[in-house]
């Protein structure tokens, strides 16, 4: 019963993240920006059009990250339709993360004491921020530069650069959100540190076998056989992994 009634509550705290995700994504999918005459005057307004939200968002992505040479294309009409779906659904859930997280956190309000309430909700404009900064960096520094390191391969074997639509929007998606979660790294290391879960002094005796998980993780997610991307995403997250050692023995526990 008590399974139940938590199952329930969980429902309801989430029911209204998945209904503004839901509908945010609706929009983007059908709605863009189209001038309207309303008493003898155009006004650009939202409305349903093919120009959607969405198109123009991947029209700018794929201006400022494809490579001038690389050629996208799609090998089928329900490809080009089910990718802009998806990317419909990523605009309606970068606009709601925020929301998504409130719900998580009313949720486990009532669980929480009033110390670890506090810094829960405090935390909730760093998780935003910390969040999309990943996002950005990939976006304008990381994305960009694999792009140019790798296409030059294809090129020098004498093979045409092409690039399919579904691919390159699950490269672009997953990487963002990736890095997204990576730069979280910090506020994570002082939560845990600060609510007593991981002492502080933890952080600081590991951080060899943290550098060390960060060169793996980025030469996996930055197949560059340069290096030169890898050293790109490792070098903020090596900073940010002792931005969070800073922190965490400041406001944790370090005994």
């Amino acid at each position: 019963m008590d399974l139940l009634n938590e199952v329930q509550i969980f429902i309801k705290n989430i029911v209204y993240w998945i209904f503004s995700f839901l509908s945010s994504s609706l929009f983007f999918f059908i709605f863009g920006l189209k001038y309207i005459e309303i008493w003898g005057k155009d006004y650009l307004l939202p409305f349903p059009t093919k120009n959607t939200f969405s198109v123009m968002a991947f029209l700018k992505i794929k201006q400022d990250l494809l490579p001038v040479n690389v050629q996208l294309i799609t090998m089928n009409p329900m490809s080009a339709f089910v990718s802009q779906i998806l990317f419909s659904m990523l605009l309606g859930f970068l606009l709601t993360i925020p929301v998504f997280i409130y719900n998580i956190v009313m949720y486990l309000q009532p669980a929480l004491l009033p110390r670890e309430k506090k810094v829960v909700f405090w935390s909730l404009i760093p998780f935003v921020i910390l969040f999309f900064s990943g996002c950005l960096f990939s976006y304008v520094y990381l994305i960009p530069a694999t792009f140019k390191v790798l296409y030059p391969f294809a090129t020098v074997m004498g093979a045409q650069p092409l690039f399919s639509l579904d691919e390159f929007i699950y490269y672009v998606i997953g990487l963002m959100m990736s890095v997204g979660v990576m730069f979280l790294l910090p506020l994570f290391m002082i939560l845990l540190s600060y609510l007593g879960i991981i002492k502080a002094v933890f952080w600081k005796t590991k951080w060899r076998y943290a550098l060390l998980l960060f060169l793996i993780l980025s030469a996996i997610i930055t197949p560059d056989g340069s290096g030169i991307t890898m050293l790109m995403l490792f070098l903020p997250l090596a900073t940010l992994y002792f931005v969070g050692c800073f922190f965490a023995s400041k406001f944790g526990e370090s005994d």
